[in-house]
C-alpha cells in the first residue's frame, strides 16, 4: 500500500513510499512505476 505521498511547492508528487503490509518493508519508488501496466499489478495476481 501506498504509505506515503510528497509534493512540491506546485503540488506535483516528488516521492512515493509503499509499505509491504506482511513484511512491513517500506521502498521508495518512482511514483510513475504505479500507472505502468507492464511493471505494477494491481490487486493480487
Amino acid at each position: 500500500m501506498v504509505s506515503r505521498v510528497e509534493f512540491d511547492d506546485d503540488g506535483v508528487v516528488i516521492e512515493c513510499e509503499l509499505n509491504a503490509v506482511m513484511s512491513n518493508r517500506f521502498i521508495e519508488i518512482e511514483w510513475s512505476t504505479l500507472k505502468s501496466q507492464e511493471i505494477w499489478l494491481q490487486g493480487w495476481q
